[in-house]
């Protein structure tokens, strides 16, 4: 027999009046929260975390806080000598990437016992929509700045050191080396921020970047909205079988033209009409969580207050390990950006963190169907 929320809410607040209570109560937290972050977290599936603790990790020389000391694969090669001949000799030396972490918190909330009896909804489910979206969102929109500003160093010294914009009506004059427009933009010719349907030759022209680079493109990133542009494909470009399967079930599958599809719903993140390709892990970076998720909860007097936090390190250490497709005209290139923050390149970069998650119900502003007013 299922226990009543208020129930629960009721042992909830009974356990805080004592301390073994709080630390029980702290440690589940912890334990719910890490499992929800790994599952909902694109960042982890791009890069596997990987956890570590104080003993991994380095004090900086920079900053009183901890880094992680990452090495880089040495460079070698091979060559044809004669039988009297000596190869050229090389100082071996093996270069390394200082990779420190940051703390991503959630909100301090609180709560008075009086009011927690009145919910409906269990203190877990609170915890859950308050906390680990929270935190899954910020790991996610620092991880897209890191991966945005990868493929703009690339591409930026591909073009001699220069920011040089990338505009659907100057494409062919511009050199493409980590970033690349659609088709249906380039058809278009206009430099706007309209965001044109993902066709498979788009696809294929994506993983042409990493693929043609002495790297193997292994996965890629898109927002749902784009990946619902795929079900249009016609029959040339999924087939027959494939057209009666999405007819009925959708794509349903995790692999696309030979690598692996991750989609997210978090399109004030990631913008729509951006993709973006990886290789595998290894050749990308590191994603470190130091010690897990931290959760704390205390109650004074009959005020409860509980937050959870953790400490991360995400470094993109193989800047040309990723590479992006633009399904729009206008430029998103630092310093050769086209229109306004609100209504040009903005529109295509993740939103301010107090901007995430907007609320979809209109409970709060009295809007909800049937209204019923009383006095």
């Amino acid at each position: 027999m299922s226990v009543p929320a208020r129930v629960l809410n009721d042992m909830f607040s009974q356990r805080l009046d004592t301390s073994e209570g709080k630390e029980k109560i702290a440690q589940a937290g912890s334990v719910y929260i890490r499992d929800r972050l790994r599952e909902v977290c694109f960042v982890d599936k791009l890069i596997p975390a990987e956890p570590v603790t104080r003993v991994d990790c380095q004090r900086s020389v920079n900053h009183d806080t901890l880094v992680k000391i990452v090495d880089v694969e040495p460079q070698s090669r091979a060559m044809t000598v004669t039988f009297r001949g000596q190869p050229t000799a090389r100082f071996i030396r093996a270069p390394r990437a200082e990779v420190p972490f940051y703390t991503i918190s959630s909100e301090k909330f609180e709560k008075t016992e009086q009011e927690l009896l009145a919910y409906e909804m269990p203190i877990t489910k609170i915890i859950e929509d308050n906390s680990v979206k929270d935190l899954q969102e910020i790991k996610d929109r620092e991880f897209l700045r890191h991966i945005e500003a990868a493929v703009q160093a690339i591409q930026k010294e591909a073009n001699g050191g220069t920011s040089t914009a990338l505009h659907a009506s100057t494409y062919d004059a511009t050199v493409k080396k980590s970033i690349i427009k659609g088709q249906g933009c380039l058809t278009a010719g206009l430099d706007d921020f309209v965001v044109h349907p993902v066709l498979r030759p788009d696809l294929v022209n994506l993983f042409k970047l990493l693929d043609g680079n002495r790297l193997r493109s292994e996965r890629f990133l898109m927002t749902e909205p784009d990946y619902d542009d795929i079900l249009s494909w016609t029959l040339q470009d999924a087939g027959d079988k494939m057209q009666s399967e999405t007819m009925v079930d959708g794509y349903k599958y995790n692999i696309l033209l030979g690598r692996k599809l991750i989609r997210t719903i978090k399109t004030d993140i990631l913008r729509t009409g951006n993709v973006y390709c990886f290789t595998a892990p290894e050749f990308l970076g590191k994603n470190y969580i130091l010690n897990n998720t931290k959760f704390y909860i205390d109650k004074v007097a009959n005020m409860i207050t509980w937050q959870s936090w953790m400490d991360v390190a995400i470094a993109v250490i193989n800047i040309a390990s990723v590479t992006k497709l633009e399904l729009y005209g206008g430029s998103v290139t630092p310093g050769a950006t086209d229109g306004s923050i609100t209504t040009g390149y903005g529109t295509k970069l993740p939103v301010d963190e107090d901007q995430l998650g907007a609320v979809n119900n209109r409970v709060d502003q009295g809007l909800k169907f049937p209204d019923v007013s009383q006095f």
